[in-house]
């Protein structure tokens, strides 16, 4: 008997604007053709409806690190307590909170090698922990003679344990961040295309401003599989159109 795909969303209350997490599970429940197992990783018990189907996986906050972006060494925190918890487990997918399914999709779905439409870019801004790691991550790529594509699609992502934990160790990650989709991604599917999104996609729609066009967000409803926004992209309107769809 093949077990559940796990799906682990990681979350932080001090970053919740709404019901995002709510919306997000509803999304896979409704429109994830697989046998899963949504496991919600971080600190304290999360706001959402529980289920057979959903289960959480205690994980607090790391220290700040002088000169380390915080969320991503939580990131590698959290994914190694639910690789301890699912020592059999091959993979999983890694998902926002922020990301919502309104169209039916697959395992096969999620593991389509996605990519922005443009390579890894930022400036090193020393006040954005972010952009210094996207430099960072960038510069040991090329210095390693790897893609420099961008994997910070904001979607689904599946990674493989064993492959993900050399990365880990090879880069000191628990201690040093780096933007992990991207070492990942660039590295293991060296040779391998991806497929680069654009507004005209059957993936994605976006918010990721204030203001923005709500027309294309309610077409989404029909012809994107999933709509995420960042924390500057969440609006009252966005809620209540969620709201609307999940029926809670």
């Amino acid at each position: 008997m093949n077990k559940p795909i796990l799906v682990v969303i990681p979350y932080c209350s001090q970053g919740a604007q709404g019901r995002e997490l709510e919306y997000a599970v509803a999304g896979w429940r409704r429109h994830f053709k697989e046998d899963y197992l949504i496991v919600l990783a971080g600190e304290g018990h999360p706001v959402t409806k529980t289920g057979d189907d959903i289960c959480c996986v205690e994980s607090k906050r790391v220290d700040p690190v002088d000169g380390q972006y915080r969320q991503h060494l939580d990131y590698v925190s959290c994914f190694r307590k639910v690789r301890k918890a699912f020592p059999e487990s091959e993979g999983f997918i890694f998902v926002a909170d922020d990301c919502y399914a309104v169209n039916d999709f697959t395992l096969d779905d999620v593991k389509i090698l996605k990519a922005l439409p443009n390579d890894i870019f930022a400036t090193a801004n020393p006040f954005n922990g972010w952009e210094v790691d996207v430099v960072n991550t960038r510069s040991l790529l090329l210095r390693e003679g790897y893609p420099i594509r961008n994997f910070t699609t904001h979607l689904p992502q599946w990674y493989e344990w064993d492959k993900l934990e050399a990365l880990w160790e090879k880069y000191d990650m628990d201690h040093v961040s780096r933007v992990m989709e991207d070492l990942y991604y660039n590295i293991y599917f060296k040779g391998q295309e991806p497929f680069r999104l654009s507004e005209d996609d059957r993936f994605k729609c976006g918010i990721y401003r204030r203001g923005a066009n709500m027309d294309r967000v309610k077409e989404a409803f029909e012809k994107k599989i999933w709509i995420t926004n960042s924390p500057i992209g969440w609006s009252e309107e966005l809620d209540k159109l969620l709201s609307e769809y999940y029926g809670i």
